[in-house]
């Protein structure tokens, strides 16, 4: 094998202060560009996120402001449906009664 030859690479240039900075400068410049898009980005989810809440406090109030009209109008409805099926039911169970009533006149 040969002698390896010591070589010498020349001394690596130290930093100076300003150098530093203007590293530190050119990384604050990419995050501040980054932190505006996250900015952006949770501003827009955050109003996304108020949407349900918003439609829960407008339901509550239209029930508390209109509530006795809705339940009005739900009773009315179920009053008269519960009337169409107890004629319904009434004129089966009169004809039902006839029909007994006839075959034991026989």
């Amino acid at each position: 094998m040969a002698p390896r030859l010591l070589t010498f690479s020349p001394m690596p240039k130290i930093p100076t202060t300003d150098d530093k900075l203007d590293i530190i400068i050119s990384h604050l410049q990419r995050f501040e560009k980054r932190e505006k898009l996250r900015m952006w980005g949770s501003f827009v989810r955050n109003v996304i996120s108020l949407i349900p809440v918003l439609i829960f406090i407008a339901a509550t109030w239209y029930t508390v402001k209109y509530g006795d009209v809705l339940l009005q109008k739900i009773t009315s409805m179920a009053a008269e449906q519960a009337g169409r099926v107890a004629a319904q039911n009434a004129n089966g169970l009169i004809d039902q009664f006839n029909q007994i009533n006839n075959f034991l006149k026989k």
